[in-house]
């Protein structure tokens, strides 16, 4: 896909319901969806181009993947078992409690949940993408052609190969738009 601008190739904008922007609360799984749909254009790079030809712009993608990941470990108590149910920042990112509010042994453990949390975010994007590429080659060419979809239009063509509907794993917010 060519980008018609200088801007980012391409996005997937979420824009949370009102229910869940008025809460402000995300579950655990809602968090780990967002974290796959996030890498979802780095890794139809490497499927549809390879590892060595993936480009530099989803470098922001990753970058918003890390966050979320760092605060669903460190903020949100959603470690899997090393730290537990402990919030180790403050929502503006800085050691919670103070400075030292989390040791260096702790910190080393935070970055290990992190990239776990980011692998396997990376691998069930990968599994999706790779079960779904006849979808993922014509959502490319809609893009190319037409260069927003909208979750309507995602619909139709998930429609097109599934149907009697999609299994939970597939579907995707009402409120998503690819661009």
């Amino acid at each position: 896909i060519i980008p018609r601008t200088n801007g980012a190739g391409g996005f997937t904008l979420f824009t949370p319901s009102e229910e869940r922007l008025e809460s402000g609360m995300y579950s655990k799984r809602y968090l780990e969806g967002q974290l796959s749909v996030a890498l979802g254009g780095r890794v139809a790079e490497e499927i549809i181009f390879g590892e060595d030809d993936v480009t530099t712009g989803a470098s922001s993608d990753l970058q918003q993947v890390r966050n979320i990941a760092r605060r669903m470990v460190a903020q949100w108590g959603y470690s899997k078992d090393k730290l537990g149910a402990t919030s180790w920042e403050s929502p503006d990112g800085n050691g919670g409690f103070g400075p030292a509010a989390a040791s260096a042994v702790v910190e080393a453990r935070i970055d290990e949940e992190v990239t776990q949390l980011c692998a396997d975010a990376y691998a069930a994007c990968k599994t999706m993408l790779l079960d779904n590429r006849i979808l993922l080659d014509e959502l490319t060419e809609m893009l190319v052609e037409k260069e927003t979809v909208d979750y309507q239009e995602m619909q139709a063509l998930v429609s097109k190969y599934y149907p009697d509907g999609v299994n939970e794993k597939m579907k995707m917010p009402a409120e998503a738009a690819l661009m």
